[in-house]
């Protein structure tokens, strides 16, 4: 029976081609948004190379310094509080560190040429390349030793790699950041800005820096400029860190002076919490920010969909009488609202594609747009770094099935009223009309 309304509703579409077209593309504009929004934050939440862990990440960014007096700092965090708090944890698999130089440009001088070349640098520890998978594509990340010894070791992308070096081998070699020769000892594949935790364009160990151990500030100097990453060996043991860890926080508490509290806000957050936390000196409240953006995609399908709506109320008035002759021969209300849902289901899905289709332009167009307003992330894409978006981050089954849902989501709010009333109308009337 499905089958029959899909080809009586195909037929319709030659029937009416303004109509349908019309139609066909509200439903895809209206769709365009919220899932052009739900693919942005899939790949914000999802395994997305080389950030392929995410589901069994824990986050700390930062931290709030309380004392007594109600004197309250808040930032990153100091590398006493790194050493102390995370990098102990026993249960974890592995822990990553980086230190964020924020403020610092770094530049890059090609052999045999004076130009300098920005790039974009991430100071971070061995554990990182355990959390995070890096395809290395020549070499291998620096050793424990290297980076307890401060030996200046760096990995390379790999469009920097060809960019200093050309198609030659870069391992071995060695480039001028910032003027201090750094021995390139591996190059992975290119990473994307969006996933920003782990994006560089050169990684070096943090040891490097002989301040970055001992910068630090708030009265007790739990502050500082670290963030830390967990890698659990499993998504159910990431409880068992977080209680390891904030054992550890309360410890460390119990020696600070005066008596001064370090406070994690709720932290460590799972993944896919850490990216609503914006602010250092509040935790997130995730029932409101729910109900935010729930409301968000409400009125974007709302509003369309009661446009949409009119529209196929005015096609039922106009196919009144066939409504009524086919009553008039027997056909139930259930068959005749059936073939209505088939009908706009056809066209939603039709939409949908388009929408989807749209989205996926949407995003590709503007992409630094997206990365600079409003959608969370904690810094811009320096100069000269082209987003990227993958085809493998747009063309993903999770879309799909988002897509797919918001069809059925808006033909039900679009034909349930048409519907009602095209099945429900007098018959004398039906048929006079």
């Amino acid at each position: 029976m499905l089958l029959i309304h899909f080809k009586q509703a195909w037929n319709l579409i030659g029937q009416e081609k303004l109509f349908s077209s019309l139609y066909i593309i509200g439903t895809g504009l209206s769709i365009t948004v919220v899932t052009a929004l739900s693919i942005v934050y899939y790949i914000r939440i999802a395994n997305i190379y080389p950030e392929t862990n995410r589901d069994r990440m824990l986050t700390v960014t930062s931290a709030l310094e309380e004392s007594p007096d109600g004197d309250i700092s808040s930032s990153q965090l100091s590398y006493m509080t790194v050493e102390t708090c995370f990098l102990p944890l026993q249960e974890a698999e592995a822990v990553s560190v980086i230190y964020e130089a924020w403020g610092r440009e770094h530049y890059v001088q090609p052999e045999g040429s004076r130009e300098q070349l920005p790039v974009t640098v991430k100071y971070v520890n061995s554990g990182f390349w355990k959390v995070f998978d890096f395809r290395f594509l020549r070499g291998a990340p620096f050793t424990e030793a290297d980076f307890q010894s401060g030996i200046r070791s760096a990995v390379l992308s790999e469009s920097m790699s060809k960019r200093l070096f050309g198609a030659a081998d870069a391992t071995g070699r060695y480039v001028s950041l910032n003027f201090m020769p750094c021995r390139v000892c591996g190059v992975v594949k290119d990473v994307s800005f969006v996933t920003e935790t782990a994006y560089a364009q050169i990684w070096i160990p943090y040891t490097v820096d002989p301040d970055c151990k001992t910068f630090r500030f708030g009265k007790a100097g739990t502050l500082g400029s670290f963030r830390a990453d967990i890698l659990a060996p499993s998504a159910g043991d990431r409880e068992k860190i977080r209680n390891e860890a904030l054992d550890n926080v309360r410890k460390l508490n119990a020696t600070l002076p005066e008596r001064i509290e370090l406070k994690l806000m709720g932290q460590p957050d799972r993944h896919w919490e850490s990216i609503f936390r914006l602010n250092s000196n509040e935790a997130p409240d995730f029932t409101k920010i729910f109900l935010r953006y729930g409301l968000i995609f409400l009125v974007l399908l709302l509003i369309p969909g009661i446009s949409l709506s009119g529209m196929t109320d005015s096609r039922m008035e106009r196919r009144l009488s066939e409504m009524g002759i086919r009553r008039v021969f027997g056909a139930p209300v259930s068959r005749l609202m059936g073939q209505i849902f088939s009908e706009n289901l056809l066209f939603t899905l039709l939409g949908g594609c388009a929408g989807l289709i749209f989205s996926w332009l949407l995003i590709l167009l503007c992409s630094d747009w997206i990365m600079t307003v409003g959608q969370g992330w904690r810094s811009i894409p320096p100069d000269g770094t082209d987003v990227v978006f993958t085809p493998a981050m747009l063309i993903n089954i999770p879309a799909f099935l988002i897509t797919l849902a918001v069809c059925f989501l808006l033909n039900l709010v679009t034909a349930v009223i048409p519907a009602w009333r095209a099945s429900h109308r007098d018959l004398i009337l039906s048929i006079k009309n």
